[in-house]
């Protein structure tokens, strides 16, 4: 399970609005340099790099440690948190706050997998909730850039501004992953004499050996429940591998010596995407002419949080 790791943004004074746009430097863990110490105490206090169990992340009140240009923007400030999970962040403002003015909330996101902006005004009644999902994209662990911008007109020059340092998030995409029952059919006619014995093993994506046992005949496709497997809100880091399969006809008529087990996996199931399989096998234990094909169906979705 990863380690849980805040980032922070603290603000500071501006007459004008400003911008800033981020480079992401590859996928890493941590602020770096002198944002550290921005960081430290900012509204994204309470950002967690999420377990891959699914717990939600805890939120933590910025607190009222904000002095902005204007006692409405220092309010807005003070009242703002952000939470994120997967691929999904969220900036909310509480609601209940008396203004004699309106503040618009800017929020800028930009990672690997694209950019965009956001605005709202602030909402005395219901508050705001400033919800986005980055772009799936290569479906690995990216680093997400934003940067908060409060706002309020002043009708003698320019508009009144309080920036937040930009910020730096490692989104750490969440999967939910789902493989059906497979389904076994024979090609060939592996038993001169009736029913083919067979016995078809495999490993689970977890690591776990399995084994099932049954009668068949050529053509008869025989599904094989056991084989289904099912795990939310997995993150790659889990460590998840390809299934691995072989059969055998167990006939006691046939000789050569027939190996159990399977050499550690190497291929990763995350991140990966949804899909048919289906494959062509023969049998082990010597028996070339025992042919069979498998097939199953699997479904890897990246989970977003809308109720975050």
């Amino acid at each position: 399970m990863p380690e849980e790791m805040r980032s922070s943004i603290t603000g500071h004074d501006r007459r004008r609005v400003v911008m800033r746009g981020g480079r992401t430097r590859g996928i890493i863990v941590a602020v770096t340099g002198t944002l550290v110490a921005a960081f430290a105490v900012a509204a994204l206090a309470g950002v967690a790099r999420p377990p891959v169990t699914g717990q939600l992340p805890t939120m933590k009140d910025a607190g009222l440690r904000y002095a902005g240009p204007t006692e409405n923007i220092t309010k807005v400030a003070n009242a703002l948190t952000v939470r994120a999970k997967s691929l999904t962040t969220q900036v909310k403002v509480l609601p209940g706050l008396v203004l004699t003015k309106p503040v618009t909330i800017t929020v800028n996101y930009s990672s690997p997998a694209g950019q965009n902006r956001i605005a709202q005004i602030y909402d005395t009644k219901f508050g705001n909730r400033i919800l986005y999902n980055d772009p799936v994209g290569n479906r690995y662990p990216r680093q997400m850039t934003m940067s908060i911008v409060l706002t309020e007109d002043n009708p003698g020059g320019q508009p009144f501004t309080y920036s937040f340092p930009q910020g730096k998030l490692t989104l750490d995409p969440l999967f939910d992953v789902s493989i059906t029952p497979l389904r076994f059919t024979m090609t060939s006619k592996c038993d001169r004499f009736g029913k083919s014995e067979i016995v078809f093993s495999w490993t689970s994506p977890q690591g776990g050996f399995r084994e099932k046992k049954f009668s068949t005949t050529k053509g008869k496709t025989v599904t094989i429940s056991e084989f289904a497997w099912t795990k939310q809100e997995v993150s790659a880091s889990a460590n998840l591998f390809w299934p691995q399969w072989a059969f055998y006809e167990s006939d006691p008529a046939i000789s050569g010596a027939y190996l159990g087990g399977f050499p550690p996996p190497t291929i990763k199931l995350l991140p990966g995407w949804s899909g048919y399989v289906g494959r062509s096998l023969t049998a082990g234990r010597g028996q070339s002419g025992c042919t069979a094909d498998i097939a199953f169906d699997i479904t890897i979705q990246v989970r977003q949080y809308p109720n975050l």
